[in-house]
């Protein structure tokens, strides 16, 4: 599959690289079990690759004819603006006997009825395979949940209403009556802007507007990441100061994990919470945060649940890229942040660090570039805590039913305003976002093997990879920080 070519390079070259390091480091003993431990892992991936029988839907999806299916809606659905996505776990289908089926299906159905999670529904229509574009494998991306299957346009008949029952409903729930909270709150497309910051739903907002964040190398802004954790220990913190320890400590854990399940469990949602719930368990314990073995552990447990994100899920590969682009970059520049003006010692570099990592892998999916995106991170990256700030201010206010309501919610849109505005114009600029179709996997790996002899040539020997700078760059919340909140 697309992306498949490169990613099993790198793993390769990766691992023969390790097994050298350490072969000739810590001997060969250590080496060999260093190398077995990857080979398993290895084979952990490939064992987890569809290979359809009788028992999974995916195997009659090329039958060539309508049949009819069971299954329960075992995700909310995304809602768009004509349409409504359904993730369906199948139980049963009707093709001349009735058969008993396990798999997902992705459906698309019309905006109106809408259904919820637990609804056991019965579809009639043509069960198909994912589509490939030139430029994006949707197969890919919906491999990584395990969806092999799509049903567009089906005939659908309700047979039971919140037929099952999980703690997921009760989560959902939650999700959907904050979700209405905020659209309630603000008007399109700034709704849609903080549907994105603060839960990472992007469903809702305009095509022309994700086009602008995408010229202006803005899209990471609306993905859960790490930035999200950051404010949230902080929050958690703030608001327990006067707490024990051991309090802050498991208040922060559960914070962590439920927002995690808020949002939906991403990716990118996954492997900051884990990094930032073991960064978070190591200062507790006393001890420095070492950022690449964090980095490191988080992506393991990660694969090691769902092994399929290693291969298919381009947002893991981007984010795990720019973490680590951040752990090796920033002790290079180091010494050079110090003579730079405060603003810009604190955004650009992190920005260039994350983009010198992440450009092979977005060209090599996407194909495109944009030039411009430094500039537009300094600009307007400052604008994000606070318009996450006001408007968390504004709906617990308003969901307290307090009369300063509506003082938050005009501080959130002025700055909405005016970052929709920048984000316009920067868009606009002559050659800000630039397109190079087919990039070669081979030419990756030569940027990367580069770029790798660079840093390390440039890394100070008297700092390793887990040093304290490199920990505080790369981590969701600085090491200083997070020291603060535990003490």
């Amino acid at each position: 599959m697309v992306g498949s070519v490169l990613v099993w390079w790198m793993a390769f070259v990766a691992i023969m690289a390790a097994f050298v390091v350490l072969m000739v480091r810590r001997g060969p003993f250590f080496a060999m079990i260093c190398l077995i431990a990857m080979l398993i892992g290895f084979f952990r991936i490939i064992v987890s690759f569809p290979s359809f029988g009788s028992g999974d839907l995916g195997f009659y999806r090329d039958i060539g004819g309508a049949i009819r299916l069971q299954g329960v809606v075992t995700a909310q659905p995304e809602i768009r603006n004509d349409a409504q996505y359904i993730i369906l776990e199948a139980r049963s289908i009707s093709f001349r006997d009735d058969i008993e089926v396990s798999g997902k299906v992705l459906l698309k159905l019309d905006r109106f009825p809408e259904y919820d999670y637990g609804d056991v529904l019965e579809l009639y229509g043509l069960l198909g395979k994912p589509a490939e574009f030139d430029s994006f494998s949707y197969a890919d991306y919906l491999a990584k949940d395990g969806i092999f299957v799509v049903m567009y346009g089906p005939r659908v008949k309700l047979l039971e209403k919140d037929g099952f029952v999980s703690g997921w409903r009760l989560l959902y729930a939650i999700k959907s009556f904050v979700s209405r909270r905020i659209q309630t709150l603000f008007t399109e497309p700034g709704s849609g802007i903080v549907l994105g910051l603060l839960l990472g739903l992007r469903s809702s907002i305009p095509q022309e507007i994700l086009d602008n964040f995408q010229r202006s190398g803005l899209t990471h802004i609306l993905a859960i990441s790490g930035y999200n954790i950051t404010l949230l220990i902080t929050i958690v913190g703030a608001f327990l100061k006067s707490g024990s320890r051991r309090l802050r400590f498991a208040a922060t854990w559960m914070a962590i994990a439920f927002f995690a399940l808020l949002t939906g469990l991403s990716a990118s949602v996954v492997r900051a919470s884990i990094m930032g719930a073991l960064a978070v368990f190591t200062l507790f314990q006393g001890r420095k945060a070492d950022g690449i073995l964090i980095l490191l552990l988080s992506g393991f447990f990660m694969v090691l649940v769902s092994p399929r994100i290693l291969v298919w899920d381009v947002s893991f590969q981007l984010s795990f890229v720019s973490t680590l682009g951040l752990m090796m970059i920033m002790p290079v520049w180091e010494k050079h942040l110090q003579k730079m003006p405060p603003l810009l010692a604190e955004g650009l570099p992190v920005t260039l660090a994350a983009t010198i990592f992440t450009t092979p892998v977005a060209l090599y999916h996407f194909g495109t570039f944009s030039v411009i995106s430094p500039l537009a991170n300094l600009i307007f990256l400052p604008f994000i805590p606070l318009i996450m700030f006001f408007s968390f201010l504004a709906l617990a206010s308003s969901i307290l039913l307090l009369p300063i309501t509506f003082l938050w919610v005009g501080a959130a849109w002025v700055l909405l305003s005016v970052f929709l505005w920048g984000v316009q114009i920067t868009a606009s600029i002559p050659l800000a976002y630039l397109k190079i179709s087919d990039f070669p996997w081979w030419a990756a790996a030569v940027y990367y093997f580069v770029v790798m002899k660079i840093i390390l040539s440039r890394t100070p020997r008297s700092e390793p990879s887990g040093s304290n700078y490199p920990a505080r760059a790369s981590l969701p919340l600085s090491t200083e920080k997070c020291e603060k909140r535990m003490k």
